[in-house]
């Protein structure tokens, strides 16, 4: 289930309460953006720890800043729900099989570099 398709725009009303179609759309784009471009990292065999990748881990966290402003454990909790929560981890398995792994083990390393438990370093 891809929390971010319009398909379940019904099952997680409140999710998307107030919330226009069009912005709706635009933050789909957005995480869609995203997600793909360190799919296609991780498949070019980019280390979690590559400066490509940890660019798009901070494009990430400015992207995640549009709803909530995370600290680095609030940061980090977020990623671990991208491996334990299947409708997360599906959402980001679509992209590739490996990705939510991927990418809250490199959330894991941009948070402790850039971020504090107060918030931005």
């Amino acid at each position: 289930m891809d929390p971010f398709s319009t398909a379940n725009v019904s099952s997680h009303s409140s999710l998307h309460a107030g919330i226009s179609e069009t912005k709706f759309n635009e933050y789909s784009a957005g995480h869609d953006h995203i997600a793909k471009n360190i799919a296609s990292l991780m498949v070019g065999g980019h280390t979690i720890d590559s400066s490509d990748v940890q660019n798009w881990i901070g494009k990430h966290y400015e992207y995640v800043c549009q709803f909530w402003t995370p600290n680095r454990i609030a940061y980090k909790s977020l990623a671990l729900t991208y491996v334990m929560d299947p409708a997360f981890k599906a959402t980001y398995e679509a992209y590739e099989p490996g990705l939510a792994s991927y990418i809250q083990k490199a959330i894991n390393i941009w948070a402790d570099k850039n971020l504090t438990d107060g918030g931005k370093s």
